[in-house]
């Protein structure tokens, strides 16, 4: 068992403390790196929190989309941006649908974990 508390509690403690007690004391032009160390240390805390849940349901939905159930995550999203290039997501084609089905739920997995104000509150 690990110690407690965990990573992702860490991080969040780690966080408040740069944001609430060193962001104030830094000069302005120091601030901007500051800011974007504290993205990441969320982007990193928002993703242990979900695990490989995200990935395991992205490479579930592209193997259902590319019908090919041993293609590793890494391959599905080239071989579907190649098909793409080919057409194969253009008007008229039988599985535009799918296809931007399939990247409308990619983009809002990966804007809830980087950036998830930047989804509607229903979509959170």
């Amino acid at each position: 068992m690990r110690e407690q508390p965990r990573g992702e509690a860490l991080l969040a403690c780690a966080r408040r403390l740069l944001r609430d007690q060193v962001l104030p004391a830094l000069p302005a032009e120091r601030r901007h790196a500051l800011l974007m160390s504290i993205n990441a240390m969320s982007i990193a805390e928002r993703q242990l929190a979900n695990g490989d849940q995200p990935e395991r349901q992205e490479l579930a939905e592209l193997q259902g989309l590319l019908d090919d159930s041993k293609v590793t995550l890494a391959d599905a999203n080239r071989r579907l941006a190649r098909e793409i290039r080919a057409g194969r997501g253009d008007p008229g084609q039988a599985a535009r649908s799918a296809i931007f089905t399939q990247l409308r739920a990619q983009g809002r997995r990966r804007l809830a974990e980087s950036n998830p104000k930047a989804l509607p509150k229903a979509a959170r």
